[in-house]
C-alpha cells in the first residue's frame, strides 16, 4: 500500500533527519568486477535500510537518497521476521575487460517478495521483480532460486537497489557471477543436493520397510519426524517452486512453513518417545508432548496467514529444545544407557549445524547460507544415526524376550527356594526390628532433652540482646515470646503481649502478605522498612528483618527490628529542601528568560532610530553635495551608526550563544561569496586601507550561515581596529576535500605570546588595545560559534608582525 499526501512526505522527512544523524558514517564499498572473476560476493558491500511500514518506492529512495539513512552492512542480512521491508544499496562496477553480462543470484528461495533496481547506462534504474509468491515461469531465469540477468554497458559504477519483503524470515546472500561460474556453481550445489536428498528419502523407505514388518510404532514416530523433515528442506531449497508445484506458488511458499512446523512439533514428541521420557524424565516427557502438538498445531498458522506470528515461537522453541534434548540424552548415558550414545550422537550433530541456522533464522546471528546445505547433510546423518540405533534397538528387545523366557523356566524353580528364604529372613528381622525399636525410644528421649537445652539458651541469647527480638508463629503470626526492648517498642508489657497477632502491628496490612511469601519462598527476608504500630495510636518506622527457626518444636518466625523513625524525618527534611531548591532554580531562570525578553525589546528599540538617523545621513550627504567639512561629519555620523549597531548585534550572539537551547540552522554555504558580500559591506568603512579577498571561486558547506556571518565580521572588524593607515588585510580561503581553511591577516602591531592564551575569554581585552574601542565580546563569540561548528580556530602573531587567524570548517557529506 502506497502513501499518499502529506503522510507520504512526512515520512520521507523523517527519513530524511534520520540520515543527518548518520550522514558522517562510512558508506559501503563498491564491488569491482574483475574479468577472471567467476563468483563474486556481495556480503559485506550492502548498505541497508529498513522500511517498518513498507510503504516507500525506488523514487522515495532515490529522491533524497543522501537522507533515506542507509547505513553500512558488515556481511549478509539477517534481519529474522520482520513484517517491514527492507532496502539494500551498492554499486557495481566492471574493471577493464571485463565481460559486460553477469547474472545476480538471490537466495534463500523462499523470500516472498524481490524487486531489483539496476542502474543503466543512461542513468534510469531498470526494475526486475520476482520472489516465491509470484509462477515460476515469470522468473527472470528458471531456477529454484532468484537469479536476474544484469548487464553493464560501460565501466562506471553502476547503483544497484534490492527490495525485499517476506512473511517468512528476512535473510539474503547474493552474489554476482559470470555464466560460466553459475554453471558451475550450479552443477555443483545440485550434485550435493541431489546426494543429500536421496540419503534422506533412502533412510525414510528403510524406516518405513521396518515400521511394515515389526509394527514398532517408534518407527512410526520416526516417519512423522523424517517425511516433514524432507519436505521442509525440499521447500527450503526451492524445488517445489521448480518442480512440484510450479503453477502454484502459494501452494509452494505454503509447504516451507507447514512442514517446518511439523518437522520441529514430530521431532519433539519423537525425541521424548526415543529417550523414554515417560518412564525416567515423566514431567519432561508431557512438557515435549505439549511444545510438539503445539509445534504441529501451528502449521495452521501459514494459511490463516499468521506465520510471521507464530514462526519466531517455533523457531525459539526449537532452539531451547536442541540444548535440553543433550543433556537428557547426556543423563541417559551417564546412566549406563547404550542406546543413549547413538542418540546423543545422532542429536549432537543436528543441533551443531541447526543451532547456528535458527540464529539466523531469528535474526541473532548471521551466517553463510551454504549452512542450509550443511545442515542438510547433518540431517541426513542425524536420520542415519537414529535408524542405526533404532535397528540395535530392535535387536536388543528381541534378544531381551529370548532371555525373558530363559528366565521364566528358571525363576519357577526359584521360587520354591525363594520363599522358604524370605520365612526365616523374616523371623530374623523380626527379632532385629525389636532392638532398633528400643534404640529409637532411647534416641528420641535424648533428642527430647536436646531441644529443651537449646530452647532454654535460645530464650537466654534474646534476653540478652540489647535490640527488640520478638518469636512468633509461622503463618498464623501468635507471638510466642518478646524482649525487654521489643516490649517498650511496642509500648505493653511483655506479658500482655503474648497471644496476641502481629498482624494487629502492621500499619499496612498488605505488607504482612509480602513478607510471609517471601518467607514461604525463602525462609529469610532482610532489611524491610515498614511501619508498625506503638499502642495506644503511635506510629514508628523500622527495619524488620527474620528468618524461619523451630521453636518448641513448631515452625517460627525469628523477628529483628531496627527502629528508624529519626532517620526517616531526616529523609523527609532533605526531600523538603530539594523541593525548595528546585523552586529557586526555576525562579533564576525565569529571571534569565525575562533578561533576554528585555535585550530583545531593547535591541529593537536601538535598531528604529538608528535605522532613521541612517537614512537621515545619507539624506544629508547628497544634500550637502562636495562640501568637504558637511561630508566628514556626516561619515562620522554613519560610523557612529555602524558602530553601534555592531554593538547591539554583538550582544544579541552572545546572548544567543549563552541560550541552553541554541541550535544551529545549518543550510548550505558559500563561503567564498559571504566573504565577499562582508567585504563589500567594510570598504567604505575602512578608510585608507584595503581588503584583499583570495577564494578559488565558489566553496559550498554546511552551516548556520547567521552565525558564520557574525564570526567573519568580527575577525575582520578587529584586523581593520588593528592594521595601520595604508596596510592591506587579507582574507585567503583554502578548499579541501574534507575542511575549508579560512585566514584572516594584518600587518597591526601584533599580540603579545603571554596574551594570546586569554584572548579568546569572554570580555577580555589585551593591555595594547586600550586606544581601540570594543566591549571584549568579538573574539569570544567566534570561538564559541566555532565550537558549535566543530571548527577550529588557532591565532598566528608576534609583536610587531601582524596577526593572522586560522579557521577550519568541515565539509558535510554530500555536497
Amino acid at each position: 500500500m502506497r502513501l499518499k499526501g502529506a503522510g507520504r512526505h512526512a515520512l520521507v522527512l523523517v527519513l530524511a533527519l534520520m540520515a543527518l544523524v548518520a550522514s558522517g558514517l562510512p558508506g559501503a564499498a563498491a564491488v569491482v568486477l574483475s574479468p577472471h572473476a567467476e563468483v563474486q560476493p556481495l556480503g559485506g558491500h550492502w548498505s541497508v535500510l529498513r522500511d517498518p511500514s513498507a510503504a516507500l518506492d525506488i523514487d522515495d529512495v532515490t529522491r533524497s537518497e543522501a537522507a533515506v539513512g542507509f547505513t553500512p552492512l558488515d556481511g549478509d542480512l539477517a534481519a529474522g521476521f520482520d513484517r517491514g521491508a527492507w532496502w539494500l544499496r551498492t554499486e557495481i562496477r566492471r574493471g577493464a575487460d571485463a565481460p559486460a553480462d553477469w547474472l545476480l543470484e538471490v537466495e534463500p528461495a523462499y523470500l516472498d517478495q524481490i524487486t531489483l533496481f539496476v542502474e543503466d547506462e543512461r542513468g534510469a534504474l531498470r526494475a526486475f521483480a520476482a520472489g516465491d509468491r509470484a509462477a515460476f515461469a515469470a522468473r527472470p531465469l528458471p531456477y529454484r532460486s532468484f537469479v536476474f540477468r544484469v548487464h553493464l554497458a560501460d565501466d562506471l559504477p553502476h547503483r544497484v537497489y534490492l527490495r525485499v519483503k517476506s512473511t517468512s524470515t528476512i535473510s539474503v546472500a547474493a552474489r554476482l557471477l559470470s555464466p560460466e561460474g553459475f554453471a558451475l556453481r550450479v552443477a555443483h550445489r545440485d550434485l550435493a543436493h541431489g546426494f543429500a536428498h536421496g540419503a534422506s528419502i533412502t533412510i525414510i523407505l528403510f524406516a518405513l520397510v521396518q515400521y511394515v514388518a515389526g509394527r514398532d510404532r517408534l518407527y512410526l514416530g520416526f516417519l512423522a519426524y523424517a517425511i516433514p523433515l524432507e519436505t521442509m528442506y525440499l521447500a527450503l531449497g526451492g524445488f517445489a517452486s521448480q518442480f512440484l508445484f510450479p503453477e502454484s506458488p502459494l501452494l509452494a511458499d505454503h509447504l516451507l512453513g507447514i512442514s517446518a512446523c511439523m518437522a520441529i512439533g514430530g521431532g519433539i514428541v519423537f525425541a521424548a518417545r526415543l529417550l523414554d521420557f515417560e518412564q525416567h524424565f515423566p514431567l519432561m516427557e508431557r512438557v515435549y508432548r505439549l511444545a510438539g502438538r503445539g509445534c504441529q498445531w501451528a502449521a495452521l498458522s501459514v494459511p490463516l496467514g499468521f506465520y510471521w506470528l507464530a514462526a519466531p515461537a517455533v523457531q525459539s522453541v526449537v532452539l531451547v529444545s536442541f540444548f535440553v534434548t543433550t543433556a537428557l540424552a547426556v543423563r541417559r548415558v551417564m546412566a549406563g544407557d547404550a542406546m543413549a550414545r547413538w542418540y546423543l550422537a545422532a542429536f549432537f550433530i543436528q543441533i551443531l549445524v541447526n543451532m547456528a541456522v535458527v540464529a539466523r533464522t531469528l535474526g541473532l546471528l548471521v551466517t553463510p547460507i551454504e549452512m542450509d546445505l550443511a545442515a542438510h547433510f547433518a540431517a541426513g546423518a542425524h536420520m542415519l544415526l537414529i535408524g542405526y540405533g533404532l535397528v540395535w534397538r530392535g535387536a536388543g528387545i528381541e534378544a531381551g524376550r529370548h532371555r525373558a523366557r530363559q528366565l521364566q523356566l528358571e525363576s519357577a524353580h526359584q521360587v520354591e527356594r525363594a520363599l522358604e528364604e524370605r520365612v526365616r529372613q523374616r523371623t530374623q528381622e523380626l527379632a532385629e526390628s525389636n532392638l532398633t525399636l528400643a534404640r529409637e525410644i532411647a534416641e528420641r528421649r535424648a533428642a527430647e532433652d536436646r531441644v529443651k537445652e537449646r530452647e532454654t539458651q535460645v530464650r537466654a541469647i534474646l534476653e540478652a540482646a540489647p535490640f527488640p527480638m520478638v518469636v512468633s508463629s509461622f503463618p498464623e503470626g501468635a507471638i510466642l515470646y518478646l524482649n525487654g526492648p521489643a516490649a517498650e517498642l511496642l509500648n505493653m508489657p511483655a506479658d500482655a503481649a503474648l497471644g496476641s497477632r502481629t498482624a494487629d502491628f502492621y500499619v499496612e496490612p498488605a505488607e504482612r502478605g509480602a513478607l510471609i511469601s517471601q518467607l514461604h519462598q525463602a525462609g529469610a527476608v532482610f532489611g524491610v522498612e515498614l511501619r508498625i504500630r506503638r499502642m495506644p495510636r503511635m506510629q514508628r518506622w523500622v527495619l524488620l528483618s527474620g528468618v524461619r527457626f523451630s521453636y518448641r518444636g513448631e515452625d517460627c518466625v525469628l523477628i529483628c527490628l531496627n527502629d528508624i523513625t529519626a532517620r526517616k524525618q531526616l529523609e523527609n527534611m532533605l526531600r523538603l529542601s530539594g523541593r525548595r531548591a528546585e523552586a529557586a532554580l526555576e525562579a533564576e531562570r525565569q529571571a534569565m528568560r525575562e533578561q533576554r525578553n528585555f535585550l530583545a525589546m531593547v535591541s529593537h528599540e536601538f535598531r528604529v532610530p538608528l535605522a532613521i538617523i541612517e537614512a537621515a545621513s545619507q539624506l544629508l550627504g547628497i544634500y550637502t553635495g562636495a562640501e568637504g567639512d558637511a561630508v566628514d561629519e556626516v561619515a562620522k555620523i554613519r560610523r557612529a551608526v555602524r558602530r553601534m549597531s555592531e554593538l547591539i548585534d554583538v550582544c544579541l550572539a552572545d546572548d544567543r550563544l549563552d541560550s541552553s537551547a541554541m541550535q544551529l540552522q545549518t543550510d548550505r554555504v558559500d563561503v567564498a561569496r559571504m566573504l565577499a558580500d562582508i567585504c563589500d559591506d567594510k570598504r567604505p568603512f575602512a578608510g585608507n586601507r584595503d581588503l584583499i579577498l583570495n577564494a578559488p571561486g565558489p566553496v559550498w558547506l554546511v552551516a548556520d550561515s547567521t552565525l558564520l556571518r557574525i564570526a567573519f565580521s568580527n575577525l575582520i572588524d578587529n584586523a581593520l581596529k588593528f592594521s595601520p593607515s595604508h596596510t592591506p588585510v587579507t582574507i585567503d580561503v583554502l578548499a579541501e576535500a574534507d575542511a575549508v581553511k579560512i585566514r584572516v591577516a594584518d600587518q597591526g602591531p601584533g599580540i603579545a605570546v603571554e596574551e594570546q592564551p586569554r584572548i579568546f575569554e569572554k570580555f577580555y581585552r589585551s593591555t595594547k588595545s586600550d586606544r581601540v574601542r570594543g566591549a571584549g565580546l568579538g573574539l569570544y563569540i567566534v570561538k564559541r560559534i566555532m565550537d558549535l561548528h566543530d571548527a577550529a580556530i588557532s591565532v598566528d602573531s608576534q609583536r610587531g608582525m601582524g596577526t593572522a587567524f586560522d579557521i577550519w570548517l568541515s565539509r558535510r557529506q554530500g555536497f
